[in-house]
């Protein structure tokens, strides 16, 4: 087996250092880009009457286990030098913490790992640090932050050896970067109309087979086996009612227009959401939506 430990170098510094995989933290990328295109390509997996196996990866405290000695090894490999390395080698370092908890305060400890979250360095220096892991696999990465989904198309028992193999490539990059999933909240996702003749292979990471399940959340997006996005729809609604009547009682005496700025505010974002995605065609789906938007009114 081959692993991949290697950092690509980039020809300039400026251009092209970031996979296209990621999406989290961009420019002219966001969620709802990123969904796009994972959806797409699973729906072109049905129209062809195929199986795809997506994992869902999750990460156990990824902005808090970024080494910061690893992290500008990298930095310096991207063509982060001079004294732009050493300013963020001593944004760094030097940091403690400690807890306090009604009245009480715990000793200082010295913060020898993570990048500082609230800052408007960390999330790009979080990019930085797992930027190579697209390129340790075969099957198709998408990457937001540190949300990570990992998919192939299954022909045969052959590709759902490569994915596994995709899996233990990304465990041989976790142990080097000193990262970790968490097994118990990864799960596997079988995408596809076939109701013979599908594939049902096994999944494992760290020797922990993997939970199979009917829809999983991505992005706050809940998808499902066979796309049809029902399951979501459904929470959407229930969520966005809930809040539209908290509002509804604590705004009695409001003026109208305060009403309407706490709907448009709070209730129809939720409604909204990659609607570019899921948008219904279902006349019931329609109307469910729609029966939120009469109640508010």
């Amino acid at each position: 087996m081959v692993v991949c430990f290697a950092i690509r170098t980039y020809a300039t510094p400026r251009y092209n250092i970031l996979h296209d995989a990621q999406h989290g933290f961009r420019k002219g990328r966001s969620c709802e880009s990123q969904l796009i295109l994972t959806t797409h390509d699973l729906a072109r997996g049905l129209d062809d009457k195929s199986q795809i196996d997506a994992i869902l990866l999750d990460f156990s405290k990824a902005f808090d286990k970024v080494p910061h000695r690893r992290l500008l090894y990298k930095l310096d490999r991207y063509g982060v030098r001079g004294q732009t390395l050493t300013w963020i080698s001593a944004f760094l370092s030097g940091r403690s913490q400690r807890v306090v908890c009604e009245g009480y305060t715990s000793p200082s400890a010295a913060v020898i790992s993570g990048v500082p979250q609230g800052t408007v360095l960390g999330p790009l220096l979080f990019l930085a640090y797992i930027n190579d892991l697209p390129e340790c696999v075969s099957s198709t990465p998408r990457l937001f932050a540190d949300d990570c989904l990992l998919y192939r198309r299954i022909n045969s028992i052959e590709d759902s050896e490569l994915l596994q193999q995709d899996l233990d490539r990304l465990q041989d990059w976790e142990k080097k970067w000193m990262m970790s999933f968490n097994p118990s909240k990864c799960e596997v996702l079988r995408v596809t109309l076939k109701r013979k003749n599908l594939i049902e292979a096994a999944y494992t990471i760290h020797g922990q087979p993997l939970k199979v399940v009917s829809s999983a959340k991505y992005l706050e997006l809940t998808i499902d086996s066979k796309l049809n996005y029902n399951e979501h729809i459904s929470n959407i609604c229930k969520k966005a009612d809930s809040t539209r009547a908290f509002i509804h009682h604590n705004t009695r005496s409001c003026p109208r227009k305060v009403k309407a700025t706490a709907y448009t505010s709070f209730v129809r974002p939720q409604l909204e959401y990659a609607s570019t995605v899921w948008c219904p065609q279902a006349s019931n789906n329609i109307n469910r939506l729609e029966a939120v938007q009469r109640r508010a009114a």
